[in-house]
């Protein structure tokens, strides 16, 4: 997907996509679920702005100013995709966004990007292929919910919404191939790194 949007500016705008994304899932709207109105961009922008913490804007400098038109479209398309893969022809109810994860030890909670059905994806937008460290936060959302035993997780996933890839695996064949242990052995060993596996709140 071509964007002609200032680099600087591409993490707002994904993160602005993605959250655009949430409300139409959030909404239970049927299909096909329409264009991104002006409203809804609006709620977007607004819910970005005020995360505490950014997962992939460099500095608020990012955040300043209004959207340009080639922007919007990016955003628009973007969701697009997010809605094609996460949405269509899926089951109502069949999607959670922003699953939030208790903390162990040394690791604060956290949200995740989502759980469709049995599976964990997180979403990178970036102009790259996955790398490594997508997996382990994958593996820590995963061994952080094999402790607190909040969700039903039996895969987890990555995809791109820009670059149009995407991968799912079971957790068991994951953590054996990057491990050769099993998810319940590789979770608890890395609970215990955390901390004694004690749930912090």
């Amino acid at each position: 997907m071509a964007s002609s949007a200032a680099p600087i500016r591409r993490g707002f705008i994904n993160e602005v996509a993605f959250a655009a994304f949430c409300q139409t899932a959030n909404n239970n709207v049927g299909w096909p679920p329409g264009e991104l109105t002006p409203e809804e961009l609006v709620r977007a922008v607004s819910y970005v702005r005020s995360l505490p913490i950014r997962r992939e804007t460099q500095g608020d400098i990012a955040a300043d100013g209004g959207l340009a038109p080639e922007e919007i479209v990016d955003i628009d398309e973007q969701r697009r995709r997010l809605i094609w893969m996460f949405l269509f022809n899926k089951p109502a109810g069949s999607l959670l966004t922003e699953p939030t994860f208790p903390g162990c030890g040394m690791i604060d909670s956290c949200k995740g990007d989502l759980i469709a059905s049995d599976a964990l994806y997180e979403v990178k937008a970036g102009d790259r292929l996955f790398r490594s460290i997508d997996v382990r936060q994958l593996i820590v959302y995963g061994a952080l919910n094999f402790i607190a035993k909040r969700f039903k997780i039996e895969r987890l996933g990555l995809f791109n919404p820009r670059i149009g890839i995407g991968a799912t695996m079971s957790a068991d064949d994951l953590c054996f191939e990057i491990s050769g242990k099993q998810s319940s052995e590789l979770f608890s060993e890395i609970a215990a790194a955390f901390s004694s596996g004690e749930i912090s709140r």
